[in-house]
C-alpha cells in the first residue's frame, strides 16, 4: 500500500510540472519574458561609423542612458526586471551594502531637446567621452570606438543624416546641435579664393616698379589719390619707418565694417538665440565660418596693429609739438577699439565669455559712490540677462563703431592738417601720393593673403551657450588682450588692480607729450631720437608690463 501511494503521488507531481521541466529545462521561477529592447543591434551590409556606434552604445552605454538615449527613467528601469532595484539596500543578498551599491542613481539623457548642451562641435563631444566614459572605468574607451559612439550620437539627434558618412577629418567643425552638411566644396572655394589673391599679389609684386599714371595736367587727382597728402619725404615713406601700421590699420577697420555688417544679417541678439546663431554663421552658412574669421581675427591683429603703430610714434618722436592734440586722438582711437573688441566678445553670449561678463562687469561695483550707477548702466539691471546683450549690442554696433569713425577719420584729418608725417625741415627727396598709394595696396594685398590664410586653418573660438551665472574657478579666463588685468586681480585689491592701475597706465601715457619737452626740430623724423629717450623709456616700460602680465597669465 505504502508503494502505491508513492508511485500514485509521484505521478501526479509529474503532471503537475511546468512545461519546460517536461522538455528538460530548470525551472527558473525568476526568470524574465525575453525584452526586445534589450536585443544587440544589428548592422547593415555596409555601415556607416554611426551604425557601427550602435554595437558600443549597446554594449556599454544602454544599460544607464537608455535604449533611446532618455536616461535612466523610471520607465526605463522597469525594463531590467529584478534588476531595476539594484542601487537599494539587500536587494540582492543579505550582506549587501548599508546603502546600496556604488551606481548612478540619476543619468541625464543623451537625445533630444536640450541635450549635449555643453558640446559644440563632434570633437568636442569625442573628447569627453574618451576621457570620461564608461562612468566605472574612464578613459578604457580607444578612439575608434568613442569616434563611432560619437557619430552615432549624432546620428540620433539628427545633426547626421541616416546614410551619411561622418568625417573625423571634419570633427572640429562639425557642429552637435545642427545639421552636418558637406563642405569640400566651401573649403576648395576659399583655398581658391586664397590662390587667386595670392596670384594677384604675385602680380602686382612683379610689376612693382611700373608707376602708376598720374593726373593729367589741370585734373583733379582720383578720391583716393585725394586722399593721401600730394608729396611725402622719401626717407619717412620706407615700411622700416612706419612698418606700415597706420594704414593697416585702416585697412582692418574696413575689413570689420564689412565683415561685421554680414554677420548682421544672421545674428539674433537674444539670450535664447545669440549663441546659437553665432553656431548657424559658422556651421550653415555659406562662407559663415570664413566671414567670421575674418571679422575675429582683423579685430585682433587690429590690437596689435595699434600698439605698434603708438609704439612708433613715441620711438620716433612724433607726438610733440602740434601733434600733441593727434597722440591723444589717437589713444582714445585705442581706447575705443579695446571696448568694441571686448563688447563684440561678449555677443558670443557663451561659456567662453562668462569671466569677461561676470568678473569684468563686477570690477565696476568697485568703484566709489558712481559703481552700482555705472553696474546698472552697462549691464541694465542687478545682475546679467538679457537687457545685457541688448546694451551690448547696441554699443557695439551703433556707439561705439559711430564714435570709431568719427574720432578715427579726425584722427586721419589731423594727421595732414599738422603737416602729414613727421620728418625734419630739410627731408630731402620726396615722393608722390601715387607711389604712396601703390605702396600701400601691395601692402593690404599681402595683409589679405595672410588674414585670409589664417582665418581658413584657425577657425574662430566658440562655446557651449551660457547655462548659469556661476563660473567654475578652474574655467576663469579673459579675452587675451585683458589677461593682463587677469593677472592684476590675482594680486590684491579688485579696485586698485582693476581698476586704479589701468587707469593710471593710461593717463601717464596721455600725459606724455605735456610732461616731456618737445623734440628739435633736426631731430623729428628718426627712430629713437636722444631728446625723447626719457618718453621712450616711459612708453616702453608700460608696454612691457603689458606684454609681460599677458604672457605669464596665459601660460598660467
Amino acid at each position: 500500500m505504502a508503494l502505491g501511494f508513492f508511485l500514485v503521488g509521484f505521478s501526479l507531481l509529474l503532471l503537475a510540472a511546468p512545461a519546460h521541466a517536461a522538455r528538460g529545462e530548470p525551472p527558473n521561477p525568476t526568470q524574465i519574458p525575453f525584452n526586445p529592447r534589450l536585443e544587440k543591434p544589428s548592422l547593415p551590409e555596409n555601415p556607416t561609423l554611426a551604425d557601427q556606434g550602435a554595437i558600443p552604445y549597446w554594449g556599454i552605454c544602454l544599460s544607464c542612458h537608455g535604449d533611446k538615449g532618455q536616461g535612466l527613467t523610471d520607465e526605463w528601469r522597469e525594463q531590467f526586471g529584478e534588476d531595476k532595484n539594484c542601487w537599494t539596500s539587500k536587494c540582492h543578498a543579505s550582506n549587501h551594502p548599508p546603502l546600496g551599491f556604488n551606481l548612478p542613481h540619476q543619468v541625464p539623457a543623451l537625445v533630444g531637446a536640450g541635450t549635449l548642451a555643453r558640446f559644440t562641435t563632434a570633437q568636442e563631444l569625442k573628447n569627453y567621452i574618451q576621457k570620461t566614459m564608461p562612468w566605472w572605468n574612464p578613459g578604457s574607451l580607444n578612439e575608434e570606438k568613442s569616434w563611432t559612439l560619437t557619430a552615432y550620437l549624432l546620428r540620433e539627434n539628427g545633426a547626421l543624416a541616416k546614410d551619411q558618412q561622418f568625417d573625423i577629418a571634419q570633427a572640429s567643425i562639425s557642429p552637435v546641435h545642427l545639421p552636418i552638411r558637406e563642405r569640400q566644396s566651401e573649403f576648395s572655394g576659399q583655398g581658391w579664393l586664397a590662390v587667386l589673391l595670392g596670384l594677384g599679389l604675385a602680380g602686382s609684386l612683379l610689376f612693382a616698379n611700373n608707376p602708376i599714371p598720374r593726373p593729367a595736367p589741370g585734373t583733379r587727382p582720383s578720391f583716393l589719390l585725394h586722399l593721401h597728402p600730394p608729396t611725402i619725404p622719401a626717407a619717412q615713406m620706407r615700411w622700416r619707418y612706419t612698418l606700415g601700421a597706420g594704414g593697416l590699420a585702416v585697412f582692418l577697420t574696413l575689413i570689420l565694417a564689412v565683415t561685421g555688417a554680414l554677420e548682421m544679417f544672421f545674428y539674433i541678439p537674444t539670450t535664447q538665440n545669440a549663441a546659437q546663431s553665432v553656431q548657424i554663421i559658422t556651421f550653415s552658412v555659406p562662407f559663415g565660418a570664413l566671414i567670421r574669421g575674418l571679422h575675429f581675427w582683423a579685430a585682433q591683429t587690429l590690437v596689435i596693429v595699434g600698439v605698434v603703430h603708438l609704439l612708433r610714434v613715441v620711438f620716433t618722436g612724433a607726438y610733440n609739438a602740434q601733434r600733441k592734440f593727434n597722440f591723444l586722438l589717437g589713444l582714445l582711437v585705442f581706447a575705443i577699439l579695446l571696448l568694441m573688441n571686448f563688447s563684440g566678445y561678449i555677443l558670443r553670449w557663451d561659456e567662453g565669455i562668462h569671466w569677461a561678463l561676470v568678473v569684468g562687469a563686477n570690477l565696476l561695483k568697485t568703484i566709489p559712490l558712481a559703481g552700482e550707477a555705472l553696474y546698472g548702466f552697462v549691464i541694465g539691471g542687478d545682475s546679467p540677462g538679457p537687457a545685457t546683450l541688448t546694451r551690448f549690442y547696441t554699443w557695439h554696433i551703433f556707439g561705439l563703431t559711430l564714435a570709431a569713425l568719427l574720432f578715427t577719420g579726425w584722427h586721419i584729418f589731423r594727421v595732414r592738417r599738422d603737416g602729414g608725417i613727421s620728418a625734419p625741415p630739410e627731408a630731402g627727396e620726396r615722393l608722390s601720393r601715387v607711389e604712396l598709394l601703390r605702396r600701400e595696396i601691395l601692402t593690404m594685398g599681402l595683409a589679405s593673403l595672410v588674414l585670409l590664410v589664417i582665418s581658413i586653418f584657425f577657425p574662430a573660438p566658440l562655446a557651449a551657450p551660457i547655462r548659469d551665472a556661476a563660473i567654475p574657478l578652474g574655467d576663469i579666463r579673459a579675452p587675451w588682450f585683458f589677461l593682463w588685468l587677469q593677472g592684476l586681480l590675482r594680486l590684491g585689491d579688485a579696485f586698485w588692480m582693476g581698476v586704479g592701475i589701468p587707469l593710471v597706465m593710461a593717463a601717464l601715457m596721455a600725459a606724455l607729450p605735456y610732461i616731456f619737452p618737445a623734440l628739435p626740430a633736426e631731430q623729428q623724423g628718426k627712430w629713437f631720437p636722444r631728446a625723447g629717450r626719457a618718453a621712450q623709456v616711459l612708453a616702453g616700460t608700460l608696454i612691457l608690463v603689458w606684454l609681460v602680465l599677458t604672457l605669464l597669465e596665459g601660460v598660467r
